[in-house]
């Protein structure tokens, strides 16, 4: 460690004396935070937006070393980067953080999930509440069985204190309790069932998005962030083998996202919807507690040492359901933990038909290919008006909307989207040959890529340990510790 703190030093004073270690003249600015970063763009906490250099060069220096990465290894939520700036734009980042993933930056969604972007925001805390102004240190304090409202107008951030003032800011906003507190929201509610108001860990960041919006961003630890995924993707009551392979499997996409850092250049990791996981949609578990604490920092990488993409669905349907012989096999059913969506099927009338596609009327459904998972990938709709044809196994499901569905044990009623793209169809037509209705045949729930949760579920009841469950859904990949360095 010395020999790092000895190499920092010269390289800061190379680049204090005119120089970086690329060879530009330049100056070095204090180490800083990194809060977003593009190709061409970054913002740091306190240095504000700079320019990045078509050439720029980074360096990554941990435990002794010192050794050359590409751009894209420089994360949001870096904590130690010192930029050195030549003629205007950075030429060179030195990054003193480890290639480790230690926090998450989640965007919260407004109500029910359906945006990132909001309008207003109240915040009260479990113990207090410290809102300040970056950069200027003006704020407020809020006690115990208060709240602070957050809005945006002409594009400035404006907060309500406790005593009903209004203050207006010109730079982000941070939210932050007393240690072990947590933030609550007040604006809307979480839940399946039963409603909650959300809390969060960790610490919020408001930035302005445009003239009367916002984004809230959630920096909390990647162990924390867990507690409130873990019991929002599985539900709390399933065996603890099962809990403990999901939080591996959760903290494993984590940690991709944020190595991967799709959303870097609008400054989080992920968001808190399907979009991502699902964060802080059920309150926090004992039983989940358990199983992250149990696994703490573990994570599955690839032989190469990259991380694995652990995706992760509801329930698999055992078999490529092509005909109705595959769908009346229930022979996979214990293997899914007795699923309910192991089998659905679904009809849509002509009338319905006609409602989704606005083609006239309708004369035939018919499955244009599937991919090697058997899922459909395209889907001809054919009408008095036309054809359309629908590609992708999102955008079928989403066509697809069934006004009831029926499954193993019971009947659901209508359905924002299909449960899964494995399915087949059965045509319904009247004496002269003019369609009726069609049914799906379908079975499982999800995307159908990497683990089924419900056949963790069923694995553990039969006996078997998280690494077994883990195993036979990422065969490829093997458990190593997020401290440990990573391959970009």
């Amino acid at each position: 460690m010395r020999r790092l703190a000895v190499l920092g030093v010269v390289l800061l004073a190379f680049c204090l004396a005119g120089f970086n270690v690329s060879g530009a003249e330049g100056l070095a600015l204090p180490a800083d935070k990194i809060l977003r970063i593009s190709r061409t763009m970054v913002e740091f906490e306190h240095h504000g937006f700079l320019p990045i250099s078509e050439d720029v060069q980074v360096f990554q220096y941990w435990e002794g070393e010192g050794v050359t990465i590409p751009l894209d290894a420089v994360k949001v939520g870096f904590e130690e980067v010192v930029a050195c700036i030549y003629q205007g734009e950075v030429v060179c980042f030195d990054v003193y953080d480890p290639l480790y993933i230690r926090t998450m930056r989640v965007a919260i969604s407004t109500d029910r999930f359906a945006a990132l972007e909001h309008e207003e925001l109240s915040f009260s805390p479990t113990s207090q509440l410290y809102v300040e102004e970056k950069g200027t240190g003006r704020g407020f304090l809020i006690g115990p069985g208060e709240e602070t409202v957050i809005f945006v107008r002409a594009g400035r951030l404006h907060a309500v204190d406790g005593q009903g003032n209004t203050w207006e800011f010109d730079q982000r906003l941070h939210i932050f309790s007393d240690t072990d507190g947590l933030i609550q929201i007040n604006s809307f509610q979480r839940g399946t069932g039963k409603t909650f108001y959300p809390r969060y860990r960790g610490r919020f960041e408001l930035t302005v998005a445009g003239e009367k919006s916002f984004l809230a961003i959630n920096e909390v630890s990647l162990e924390d962030y867990l507690y409130q995924v873990v019991p929002s993707e599985m539900p709390h009551s399933w065996p603890l083998e099962a809990l403990k392979a999901q939080a591996v499997a959760a903290r494993t996409y984590a940690v991709a996202q944020a190595v991967y850092s799709r959303q870097g250049h609008l400054g989080f990791h992920v968001a808190d919807s399907t979009s991502s996981q699902v964060y802080n949609n059920q309150p926090e578990a004992a039983s989940c507690a358990r199983a992250i604490d149990e696994t703490a920092g573990q994570i599955l990488a690839k032989s190469d040492g990259t991380v694995t993409s652990t995706y992760f669905f509801s329930t698999s349907p055992g078999t490529v359901l092509t005909e109705r012989k595959s769908w009346e096999d229930r022979t996979g059913l214990v293997l899914e933990g007795n699923s309910p969506w192991f089998r659905w099927k679904c009809t849509f009338t002509q009338g319905e038909l006609e409602n989704l596609f606005q083609l006239g009327e309708v004369s035939g459904v018919q499955v244009g290919a599937r991919d090697e998972a058997g899922r459909v990938t395209q889907l001809i709709v054919s009408g008095a008006q036309g054809e359309v044809c629908i590609e992708g196994e999102l955008n079928i499901r989403r066509a697809l909307r069934p006004s009831g569905l029926a499954r193993i044990s019971d009947s659901l009623g209508p359905q924002s989207l299909l449960p899964s793209a494995l399915f087949f169809i059965e045509e319904e037509r009247g004496v002269e040959g003019r369609l009726r209705s069609v049914t799906l045949y379908g079975g499982g729930s999800g995307h159908n890529l990497g683990m089924s949760q419900w056949g963790a579920k069923g694995m553990a009841e039969a006996g078997y340990d998280y690494l077994s469950i883990l195993e036979k859904y990422y065969p490829e990949s093997h458990i190593i510790t997020y401290s440990e360095q990573l391959r970009y």
